[in-house]
């Protein structure tokens, strides 16, 4: 065997075995991401006060301690200002529903009491085959309706465990944030001093990287949220507000989107026989979904650096990969790839 296809060789099973390990990792994170949900909300918290953090360290000479508890007062102040808002307009929403539920109750059951006679009329009036598949579509939609009710309730009662996991990381979050220099320095002292400063500077370009995709995340959820609730407005929707903020939030999930809520909304609406206002909440539907799907990656893209169908390639694979927290582990994957890639890793591969 020569010189050249032995360092062939070598450098191919270098890059297979690198990528195997990333593969492992990327599995075992996957597989026990509610082992690490309150550290990897604890880096994402991190990100989000840092920026604030240093601000008020080198303009307004604050002790680290209290940049960093300043900056999550101010951060988890606004959170619960925009919480209590939410729940004191729902809360006046709802007894608004009470009080004319009645009207409401009645006025629903009329309406699905034609459209079940009407329902039930042509039922029985087609041929027996087309019954049967009727009958058999009708059981495979149902089927999931209690599995999903107990996952109602399991949520329901996970309440307490998310509580937990909010404190830990609001904990982890300062003590990454105020001691996040020295822990940087002692990870970086594990590895040869020659190594050092290309892990300092890969540390930098990824933490930039991705406190930019944390940003780039929320504007696209303030745009959902502005065109949800203007929307309603603009059709003037009942209970705009509260439906619009839910519809924001519903919007960051893939997929389903601002559809989880409008899509049904519309639904009963034809049904009740307003065609026109279900016709108008499709069309919030569309819109917003259009908007995100073409603003999103490029959104992404400028804030990362990073071509925007990567992005989008990255947060699929996640998704279909580990879950909803593949939303985030998608793009973390790639732009850890991309900072190595930078600092010339895979040059020595």
């Amino acid at each position: 065997m020569n010189a050249v296809t032995k360092n062939f060789l070598v450098r191919a099973l270098k890059f297979i075995g690198f990528w195997i390990v990333v593969g492992t990792l990327i599995y075992l994170v996957g597989k026990f991401s509610y082992l690490f949900l309150p550290f990897i909300l604890a880096f994402i918290f991190t990100s989000i006060i840092n920026p604030l953090k240093k601000f008020l360290i080198r303009r307004l000479h604050c002790p680290p301690t209290v940049a960093v508890l300043a900056a999550m007062v101010a951060e988890i102040g606004a959170f619960a200002l925009l919480v209590t808002f939410l729940i004191t307009r729902a809360v006046r929403e709802a007894h608004d529903i009470i009080v004319h539920w009645p009207f409401y109750s009645e006025l629903l059951e009329r309406v699905f009491s034609h459209w079940l006679n009407t329902v039930q009329t042509a039922y029985f009036n087609l041929p027996g085959n087309y019954t049967g598949y009727l009958n058999n579509t009708l059981n495979g939609l149902l089927k999931p309706v209690p599995s999903l009710l107990t996952r109602g309730f399991s949520l329901a009662a996970a309440v307490p465990e998310w509580m937990i996991i909010i404190v830990v990381s609001l904990v982890a979050t300062f003590f990454m944030s105020k001691n996040s220099q020295r822990y940087i320095s002692a990870f970086v002292r594990i590895f040869p001093w020659e190594w050092q400063d290309n892990l300092r500077a890969l540390g930098r370009d990824f933490a930039g990287a991705f406190s930019g995709f944390i940003k780039a995340e929320f504007i696209v959820f303030l745009l959902i949220l502005v065109m949800s609730i203007g929307g309603l407005l603009l059709i003037h929707a009942r209970y705009a507000l509260v439906l619009g903020t839910i519809t924001g939030i519903v919007g960051i999930l893939p997929v389903l989107g601002v559809g989880l809520v409008l899509v049904p909304w519309a639904a009963v609406s034809l049904l009740m026989g307003h065609t026109w206002f279900a016709v108008e909440l499709l069309l919030i539907t569309t819109a917003v979904t259009i908007m995100r799907h073409i603003v999103e990656p490029k959104i992404l893209g400028d804030n990362v650096g990073l071509d925007p169908l990567l992005v989008l390639i990255s947060m699929y694979v996640g998704l279909a990969a580990t879950g909803i927290i593949g939303l985030i582990l998608g793009p973390f994957i790639l732009i850890a790839y991309n900072s190595l890639k930078r600092a010339g890793v895979f040059r020595s591969l």
